[in-house]
C-alpha cells in the first residue's frame, strides 16, 4: 500500500504537471468574463467618433476596468506598431479564449474592408451580453455541483474514519483526502469565477498581508506531523476572529459595489433619455440625486478623478466623460446601459442561487466533527466494554482489532486540523464565488471558529 507521503508526492506532481493548464483556463475564462465590458468600453468611443486604434490604446491604460483585457489591448497595440497593420494584427490575433479570438478577428474583418466598426461591435455585444447571462446561469449549476461534492466529501470522512477503526487500521490517510479534495474544490471554484465586479480600494486591498499570513498560520499549525502533539485549539479561535476582522474592509467594499451595480445602469439609462430628449449634458448632471451615484457623478462633471467599487459603474462613468467630451449624444450611454444592466442581473441571480453552498462552506468542518463523532463514538465504547468483559472473566485475551480500539484514541485531535482545513478552503473558494475576491474571508472565520468550538464541547467525550 501507498503511504502518505509517497500518496503527496504524487499529488504535488499531477498538480504541477496541471497548473500551466490551469492557469490557460483561468485567463481564457477571465477574458471571456471581462468580453461584455471590453466591448461595452470599445463602442462606446467608436460611437464618439474615435478610431479603432485609439480605443483600443485607451482599452490598453484601464488596468482596474479590465484586470486581464488590457493587457490583451497592449499587447494588440505593440504587435500593430510592429507589424504597421491593425487591421491585419487582429484578423491573426490569438488569445487563450477561442471566443475571444473570433470576436477579435470579427472587429479585424470589419475593420480591414474600411467599414465603420461600430456597428459590428454593437452586434458582438449584444451576443455576448446573451452569453454572460447563460454563463453565470452555468456557473450557478456548477457551484451547486461543488457544493454537492462537499456534502459527499463531508460524508466519507466520518464513513472512512469508522471503516479504518472497525478494521484496526491506521487513520493517516484522511489527511490527504481531505486535502487533496478541498484543493480540488478551490481550483474548481477559482476556475468558476463570476462577473468582474469589484474594485477594492487601497484601504481594503491593504489587508490581503495580513490574511496571507494568518491563512499561512492555519495551514502550518494544521500540517499532519506525527509525534507532535495538537497545538491548543484556543489558537484557532484567535485565527478565525482574526480573519473575520480583516475580512470586514473587503466585505464592505463588496456591499458598496452591488449597490454601484444597481445604480450605475439605471444612471445610464436616466441620462441617455435626457440626453436624447436634447437636455444639456451639465443640467443631467445636476438632476442626478441617486445616492449610490450622486457622488461619483459630481466628481465627474467637477473634472475630479473617480473612484467607483463597482467596474460596471465604472464603464458607465468612462462613457459619461467621453459623451460629455465628445457630444455624441445618449446613443452610447443607452447601450452601455444595456450591458451593466445585463452583467447587474448575472450577477444577481448567480449569488442567490449559492446561498445553500455558502451554508455549506461554514458548516463543512462541524459537520464532518458531529456525524464522526456519532458514528464512532458506540464503537470505542463496545470497544471498552468487550475488553473489559474478558478481563473480569479471569482470561486475558487481547481485543479483537475488528474492534480497533487503538484506532478511535485521539480522534477528535486528528479531526480537529482537517475540519480546520475544510472549512478555511471552501470559506476561500465560496468567498471567491460570491464575492470575486478571497479577501471575503469572513466564511472561513466563521468556519474555523464554529469547527473549534464543536471541538471543544465534544473534547471530553471522544
Amino acid at each position: 500500500m501507498l503511504n502518505v507521503n509517497t500518496l503527496m508526492i504524487i499529488a504535488l506532481i499531477v498538480l504541477l504537471a496541471l497548473l500551466p493548464i490551469a492557469l490557460r483556463k483561468e485567463r481564457a475564462a477571465r477574458l471571456e468574463e471581462e468580453l461584455p465590458i471590453f466591448l461595452s468600453y470599445l463602442y462606446a468611443r467608436l460611437e464618439a467618433g474615435w478610431s479603432l486604434r485609439k480605443a483600443l490604446e485607451a482599452a490598453a491604460a484601464e488596468k482596474a476596468l479590465m484586470p486581464t483585457f488590457h493587457q490583451e489591448a497592449g499587447r494588440m497595440i505593440r504587435e500593430a506598431e510592429r507589424r504597421g497593420d491593425l487591421p491585419g494584427t487582429l484578423l491573426g490575433y490569438k488569445t487563450p479564449s477561442l471566443r475571444v479570438t473570433s470576436v477579435l478577428r470579427s472587429i479585424g474583418e470589419e475593420a480591414f474592408t474600411g467599414f465603420d466598426p461600430a456597428t459590428r461591435v454593437q452586434v458582438l455585444l449584444w451576443d455576448e451580453e446573451e452569453y454572460a447571462a447563460e454563463r453565470a446561469r452555468k456557473k450557478a449549476e456548477s457551484a451547486e455541483n461543488l457544493a454537492e461534492a462537499s456534502l459527499m466529501v463531508m460524508i466519507l470522512i466520518p464513513l472512512f474514519i469508522s471503516f479504518t477503526a472497525f478494521f484496526g487500521g491506521s487513520l493517516e490517510l484522511i489527511f490527504p483526502i481531505v486535502v487533496l479534495s478541498s484543493i480540488t474544490t478551490y481550483i474548481a471554484s477559482v476556475a468558476l469565477q463570476g462577473v468582474p465586479i469589484v474594485i477594492l480600494s487601497p484601504r481594503a486591498a491593504r489587508v490581503f498581508p495580513a490574511q496571507l499570513v494568518l491563512i499561512a498560520a492555519v495551514i502550518a499549525i494544521s500540517i499532519p506531523i506525527r509525534n507532535i502533539q495538537l497545538a491548543n485549539p484556543l489558537i484557532y479561535l484567535g485565527l478565525g476572529a482574526g480573519l473575520i476582522g480583516l475580512s470586514i474592509p473587503a466585505s464592505h467594499e463588496v456591499r458598496k459595489a452591488i449597490f454601484e451595480m444597481e445604480g450605475g445602469h439605471l444612471l445610464a439609462q436616466g441620462l441617455a433619455a435626457k440626453l436624447q430628449l436634447g437636455y444639456p449634458v451639465e443640467r443631467s448632471f445636476q438632476l442626478i440625486k441617486d445616492g449610490r451615484v450622486v457622488e461619483q457623478v459630481r466628481r465627474v462633471s467637477l473634472g475630479i478623478e473617480t473612484d467607483p467599487r463597482s467596474r460596471q459603474l465604472q464603464l458607465v462613468l468612462s462613457t459619461i466623460k467621453v459623451v460629455r467630451d465628445s457630444g455624441a449624444g445618449g446613443k452610447a450611454l443607452e447601450i452601455v446601459a444595456r450591458t451593466a444592466q445585463k452583467l447587474y442581473h448575472a450577477y444577481r441571480d448567480l449569488r442567490s442561487r449559492l446561498k445553500f453552498y455558502e451554508i455549506i462552506s461554514m458548516a463543512a468542518g462541524p459537520l464532518v466533527l458531529i456525524m464522526s463523532f456519532t458514528i464512532t463514538r458506540p464503537l470505542k465504547e463496545f470497544s471498552a466494554k468487550y475488553a473489559t468483559g474478558l478481563t473480569s472473566g479471569g482470561v486475558f485475551i487481547q481485543p479483537a482489532p475488528l474492534f480497533g480500539g487503538v484506532a478511535l484514541e485521539g480522534l477528535g485531535a486528528v479531526l480537529l486540523p482537517v475540519g480546520v482545513i475544510l472549512a478555511l478552503i471552501l470559506g476561500l473558494a465560496v468567498s471567491k464565488l460570491c464575492d470575486h475576491t478571497v479577501a471575503s474571508t469572513w466564511r472561513a472565520g466563521v468556519g474555523i471558529i464554529a469547527v473549534t468550538l464543536i471541538y471543544l464541547a465534544l473534547e471530553p467525550y471522544w
